[in-house]
C-alpha cells in the first residue's frame, strides 16, 4: 500500500526568518528570507534531495553579517510548485528561475551559493548571467561541465557519484528513503553524525518528511541529473565574471576539479575548507560556514 503523500507544509519551519513566495518564469516558488531589504542579496540554493531547509541554521546568522538571505525550494521540491514530470527540471529552465528569484526579490544582482546540484546552477546563473551575479559561492559541486571532465579523467575517485547519476538515469526509477540516508552520510563527516547525534537525526527526518511531499520523488531524480548535465554550445568554455568561493573537505577527489574550476574563473579565486566539516559545512558547522564567506568577502575586493 503506498503511503499518502505528505502537506508541503512539513516544511514550513519556524525560525529567525520569514516564508514567501515569488512567481518566475511562470511558476510560484518558495523562498525563506531574513535581513534587511536593500542589503546585499545572497541567495543560497540547495541540492538533489534536500530543500531550502539545508540552509536553516545559516540564514538567520548570515542576516546579521549585513546581509538578505533568501533561501530557495527548487521548482519540484518542498513549497515550491511541481510541474509535471520532467518539466523544467532541465539546467536552462533551473538557471532561469534562479535569475528569476533575485529580480522578483528586488535585486538586479546577488551572491549566489549552493551545495551539491545548487552549485552547479551557482556557476550556471553565474556564466549565463553575469549581470545577475556579483559572487559565487560553491560548496562541494562545480560547474556541470568540469565536474563531469574530472569525472571522466578520473573515474574511480567518483564511484558513489557514479553509481547515484546512475540509479537517477534510470526510466520510471524513483529514490528509495534508504538512499537519503546513505547521501547524507556519504557527505558529513562520522564526528559530525557522532558528536551531533540529535542535529544530524532531526535533519534526516527533514529530508525524509520533504521527499514525501507529493510528486517531489520526480523532481529528486531529474535534479540530480544537474550534476553533470549537458550545457548549451556557448556555455561550454564561457569563463565566470565575478569572483568565486569554492569549499571543499579538502578530499583528494576534489583537487582536479579544483583546478578546473580555477580557469574556469575569470576574476578572484578562493579555495577553502571549513573546520570539522565535509561536504555540507552549513549542516555540519554554521558558525565556521558563516565565518567563511565573511572572510572571503572582507578579502574580495
Amino acid at each position: 500500500m503506498t503511503a499518502k503523500p505528505l502537506s508541503p507544509s512539513v516544511v514550513e519551519l519556524k525560525g529567525d526568518f520569514e516564508h514567501e513566495f515569488v512567481h518566475t518564469h511562470g511558476i510560484r516558488l518558495h523562498v525563506v528570507t531574513a535581513g534587511e531589504k536593500g542589503d546585499p542579496l545572497i541567495v543560497l540554493i540547495h541540492g538533489s534531495f534536500g530543500g531550502w531547509f539545508e540552509f536553516r541554521d545559516v540564514i538567520a546568522p548570515l542576516a546579521s553579517k549585513g546581509f538578505r538571505v533568501a533561501a530557495v525550494d527548487l521548482r519540484g521540491f518542498g513549497m515550491s510548485d511541481k510541474p509535471p514530470a520532467g518539466g523544467g527540471q532541465d539546467i536552462r529552465t533551473l538557471t532561469g528561475d534562479i535569475s528569476g528569484v533575485i529580480q522578483a526579490l528586488g535585486y538586479d544582482k546577488a551572491i549566489v551559493a549552493g551545495n551539491d546540484t545548487g552549485a552547479s546552477l551557482a556557476w550556471t546563473v553565474a556564466i549565463d548571467k553575469p549581470e545577475r551575479v556579483s559572487g559565487v559561492v560553491s560548496i562541494s559541486g562545480a560547474y556541470p561541465v568540469d565536474l563531469r571532465r574530472s569525472i571522466a579523467a578520473r573515474p574511480w575517485d567518483f564511484l558513489y557519484l557514479l553509481a547515484s547519476s546512475f540509479w537517477c538515469r534510470l526510466p520510471g526509477h524513483t529514490v528509495p528513503q534508504k538512499f537519503y540516508k546513505g547521501e547524507l552520510d556519504n557527505n558529513t563527516s562520522s564526528k559530525f553524525r557522532k558528536n551531533n547525534a540529535s542535529r544530524y537525526e532531526e535533519f534526516l527526518r527533514l529530508r525524509l518528511q520533504a521527499s514525501q511531499i507529493g510528486n517531489v520523488q520526480r523532481g529528486a531524480v531529474h535534479n540530480h541529473r544537474l550534476l553533470t548535465s549537458g550545457v548549451p554550445l556557448r556555455w561550454l568554455e564561457r569563463r565566470v565574471e565575478s569572483p568565486v568561493l569554492f569549499l571543499h573537505s579538502g578530499q583528494r577527489l576534489w583537487l582536479p576539479v579544483i583546478r578546473r574550476a580555477r580557469a574556469r574563473v575569470a576574476s578572484k579565486f578562493t579555495e577553502s575548507s571549513v573546520a570539522q566539516a565535509k561536504n555540507m559545512p552549513h549542516l555540519e558547522n554554521p558558525t565556521g560556514f558563516v565565518e567563511a564567506i565573511g572572510s572571503w568577502l572582507r578579502l574580495t575586493p
